[in-house]
């Protein structure tokens, strides 16, 4: 019961989906859109609340403990404490301008701060990627640079062939690779579906 069961709620899921876009039925497709809308709506609700009480746990055990950085989660259960009792007490909920404010100066400004900081590392990681090693690299930072340059007004103030071969580039090079590597995620989702639909592959039941 325990392997047959999960593997027989995923196949008449999956076969119920199926048959909603093979067989055009109005009737049967509200139904099931009904059916998929409240579901997921039900297991996001289930994962947000499991998630936070993992959050709690974690970071709670690790400042009763005073690990290292056991300040940054005081600030973690702080804030995320205050948010979800000023969302669930306030009149308007997370859209009241008393949520809003906390939130856009704390959480927004937050990340906007983290993501500042990735210009460094991509930086970094370009600059590794642009030594001329071998002929793929040197083909990579010669593309990487027309590409570049062809983008802002300084690629067109050089030279309006820039502009123009970046077009080029972008046309004839990136937008096959781009199909080629969406075609090949469609397949390979496609034959995941159909193990997990027949119970091939077990892994969402933690085998």
């Amino acid at each position: 019961m325990r392997r047959t069961l999960p593997a027989a709620i995923t196949l008449i899921a999956g076969l119920i989906v199926i048959i909603k876009d093979i067989f055009i039925s109005p009737g049967f497709n509200q139904l099931v859109q009904d059916y998929l809308v409240r579901s997921v709506a039900l297991s996001s609700a289930t994962a947000v609340a499991l998630g936070g009480l993992s959050l709690l746990r974690v970071h709670g055990r690790r400042v009763s403990r005073r690990r290292e950085g056991w300040y940054n989660s005081v600030i973690l259960i702080g804030g995320f404490a205050l948010l979800f009792f000023l969302g669930i007490l306030l009149d308007g909920g997370h859209n009241s301008d008393t949520y809003q404010w906390f939130y856009q100066n704390t959480a927004v400004t937050g990340s906007s701060t983290v993501f500042s900081l990735l210009c460094f590392y991509i930086g970094s990681a370009a600059y590794r990627a642009f030594r001329a090693r071998s002929v793929e690299a040197g083909a990579l930072l010669v593309s990487a640079t027309i590409v570049m340059l062809g983008a802002t007004s300084i690629g067109a103030a050089i030279t309006p062939m820039l502009p123009e071969a970046k077009t080029w580039i972008m046309d004839y090079f990136n937008t096959p690779v781009i199909r080629g590597v969406a075609l090949g995620v469609s397949l390979g989702s496609f034959a995941q579906g159909a193990r997990n639909l027949f119970g091939i592959e077990r892994g969402y039941m933690a085998e």
